[in-house]
């Protein structure tokens, strides 16, 4: 049973996603955390860490890591009193003081910041709902102070036996059907995000999931950063471009054969849109170099409604690349990554060759 339910003026400034999908808030105990439950069967596993986070143990609650400095704790949760049931997912997130109030209102700006736990929430819920590509999110966890969310939580589906997507490439770097499966769930994954007009702004290798059925379609997770209705060329050259090069293990200096199979995916993917000879561009660039902070991916999907000057985007991709690699690391992985190239290269022919 419930320990009390707080109604009000609470409820009342939530956003609508909120409202309208989950019931709630719910307080459990007197723990200080507030739940809103999107199904029934979300009612037990949210108790159980509520009981976790006031008690400071609970069984059937594993850390599975912490990350940045333990402002975000991940979780598995599997109550023993209840073998049968799933097991779940849970993350929990510091809310820093600068996002608390776009934290409770549900707003997503530069002002506000763009990730927090509900914004991470809204972008969960477009992914599951407009795609087959998403996790199921069950419930959601706040913490207040001072009538503001200074923690968040998070509790989905856990995707049992499910692996990174790199994870499963490298152990099958001989097997060229398992391959050609893969790159092609990727690319009918990028074509719905194209379609919806998501974008994953931190989609690479390490946040897409292969499940062990083999017909089951890729799972994106790590939603906090998320942009909608964007460019679908622009949109469709930054995760492609992303995505091989992590896959070509962030090399400097691709090939020209692998710059060329990228732009021939990429054409397959959105050759008829109207920004397609600038995401073409792009795409290289985004497969030669990393694109992590401080460039901001949310800039440039920007500056689509001008005119995208690649030279510029090169010159600020350059000078962060050397900045991040030490001579002797690109000589390392100049020697080692080879091969890998070349693996990645004959997998995106053999992709292009069989499609349709």
């Amino acid at each position: 049973m419930a320990f009390g339910v707080q109604r009000g003026g609470m409820q009342r400034c939530r956003p609508q996603f909120l409202t309208a999908r989950f019931d709630g808030p719910v307080a459990f105990s007197n723990s200080g955390w507030q739940w809103w439950l999107g199904e029934g069967q979300a009612h037990r596993p949210a108790q159980t860490i509520d009981h976790h986070f006031h008690a400071g143990a609970g069984s059937g609650v594993t850390l599975l890591r912490e990350k940045a400095a333990r402002s975000r704790r991940l979780y598995s949760l599997a109550p023993p009193s209840l073998p049968a049931t799933p097991r779940h997912f849970v993350k929990q997130m510091a809310v820093s003081p600068r996002k608390r109030l776009g934290a409770l209102l549900g707003c997503s700006n530069a002002l506000l910041g763009f990730s927090h736990g509900t914004a991470e929430l809204a972008h969960n819920l477009a992914l599951h709902e407009r795609t087959v590509h998403g996790v199921r999110t069950l419930a959601f966890g706040e913490r207040f102070r001072h009538g503001l969310p200074v923690q968040q939580v998070l509790l989905q589906e856990y995707l049992l036996g499910w692996q990174p997507f790199n994870v499963v490439w490298q152990a099958h770097e001989h097997e060229a059907t398992r391959r050609h499966a893969l790159l092609s769930k990727l690319i009918a994954m990028l074509a719905s995000l194209r379609d919806t007009g998501i974008t994953h702004l931190d989609l690479h290798p390490g946040n897409v999931m292969v499940s062990p059925d083999p017909l089951a379609p890729l799972r994106a997770i790590d939603c906090g950063q998320m942009s909608m209705a964007d460019d679908p060329a622009i949109s469709a050259a930054m995760h492609l471009g992303v995505f091989l090069h992590e896959l070509n293990g962030k090399r400097l200096l691709p090939s020209p054969q692998l710059e060329e199979g990228a732009r021939t995916l990429l054409y397959r993917l959105v050759g008829g849109e109207a920004e397609f000879a600038g995401a073409e561009r792009l795409v290289s660039l985004l497969v030669r170099y990393s694109s992590k902070k401080p460039f901001s991916r949310r800039r440039l999907l920007q500056r689509r409604r001008e005119r995208l000057d690649t030279s510029i985007i090169e010159t600020r991709l350059q000078a962060l690349s050397h900045s991040r690699s030490l001579p002797a690391q690109v000589a390392h992985a100049s020697s080692i990554g080879s091969r890998q190239e070349l693996r990645l290269i004959a997998s995106i022919e053999d992709v292009v060759t069989m499609a349709p």
